[in-house]
């Protein structure tokens, strides 16, 4: 028996940029289903942000001006009912999909919705998947199992970072308008000489403040300032901004506030081992873990802390199977990272593997019962 856990893999539909690839890793996740499928009493935990639901959905308001100011032919519309984004992220990945809805027959498949996918922990959310082709996959707000004598807790992790905890934090209003403001703009704008754009690149920048200088490479210098200008605009509209701090906002403090964001991992690598030490809680109070597993950064982490004598407990951040990239022109990152967590009468072995290099092995982690 084995408990596999992957995280942010972020599906998403035909008209958005693709942070999945179907035909890349659609085939990786098959193979994972089909390896699952191959071991008795084995699971597969999907930790959240698996199917990318917000970002279907466009800003409130705000395109509409946002269109008129940089001349791109986009206005207002209302979000897709959820069956209809659902569908439409199925239709763009038949293999990842596919695969999930014949291991879920097979074996235990537990979703864990993340804040991309936190519809589907909402009223109507069970009746989409189903309708998507997947009632066979229970949803919980975070898995907790034991194994052996140790508690292993799975969440997603965004309820620690306040931009994404709740829908109206701002994360969602900027995914919202990256997807729909953002790469529609740059998509509508004239090649220019000598400089390759590559919308997609946005969404996978990791740090998120890079998103600020790799617009000024792209960019002639007053259609980056427009864009600055509008940008905002639609930010306030939407309530992500203040409006006398819009007044004031320069791209250097964009990129501050953006680098503040990105530290996120690090305050989520420091709020586990808090818990881990038992000196703070976790999100829906969990019996206190021995394994705790987050997703949401993107940014893999892995730290031990050493408790009384002979006792070790371990904290994992999984990534993402998202592409990443770091600057504007370079080659993408796209690591595939699985955890699998296992147990014998005697011992518990947490591994965490670089999946797209044939299971590699990252890190590991064993206790003795």
């Amino acid at each position: 028996m084995a408990l596999y856990v992957v995280s942010d893999l972020h599906l998403g539909e035909s008209s958005l940029v693709s942070m999945f690839r179907d035909e890349d890793q659609g085939h990786r996740l098959a193979e994972l289903c089909a390896h699952v499928a191959s071991e008795p009493e084995s699971e597969l935990v999907l930790l959240g942000d698996i199917l990318d639901v917000t970002a279907a959905c466009p800003p409130r308001k705000g395109l509409t001006q946002f269109g008129v100011l940089l001349d791109v032919p986009i206005e207002d519309k209302p979000p897709p009912p959820l069956p209809a984004i659902l569908r439409g992220i199925r239709e763009n990945n038949p293999i990842a999909f596919d695969a999930l809805e014949a291991l879920s027959k097979q074996a235990r498949v537990t979703l864990v919705p993340g804040n991309h996918d936190r519809q589907l922990a909402e009223p109507g959310g069970r009746e989409a998947l189903d309708a998507a082709g997947l009632p066979e996959v229970p949803i919980e707000p975070m898995a907790v199992r034991r194994v052996l004598d140790k508690w292993v807790v799975l969440q997603h992790g965004h309820l620690w970072d306040p931009s994404n905890a709740t829908p109206t934090g701002g994360g969602e209003t900027m995914t919202a308008v990256i997807h729909h403001a953002l790469v529609p703009f740059l998509r509508h704008l004239a090649p220019r000489t000598n400089v390759h754009i590559d919308p997609g690149r946005l969404v996978a920048l990791r740090p998120e403040e890079r998103v600020i200088p790799v617009l000024e490479r792209w960019l002639k210098p007053g259609t980056f300032n427009r864009l600055i200008e509008a940008l905002l605009g639609i930010l306030v509209e939407n309530g992500a901004l203040a409006r006398p701090l819009a007044w004031v906002t320069t791209p250097s403090l964009l990129r501050w506030r953006l680098k503040d964001d990105d530290d996120l991992w690090e305050r989520a690598g420091a709020s586990a081992l808090a818990v881990l030490e038992g000196a703070k809680s976790l999100p829906g109070k969990p019996p206190p873990p021995d394994v705790l597993v987050l997703g949401h950064t993107h940014v893999m982490d892995w730290a031990v802390q050493e408790g009384r004598p002979g006792a070790q407990r371990l904290y994992v951040n999984l990534g993402t199977w998202s592409a990443r990239a770091t600057d504007a022109a370079g080659p993408m990152d796209a690591s595939m990272p699985l955890l699998r967590i296992e147990a014998d009468r005697r011992q518990l072995r947490v591994e965490l593997f670089e999946y797209s290099s044939r299971w590699r092995t990252l890190q590991r982690f064993e206790v003795i019962r």
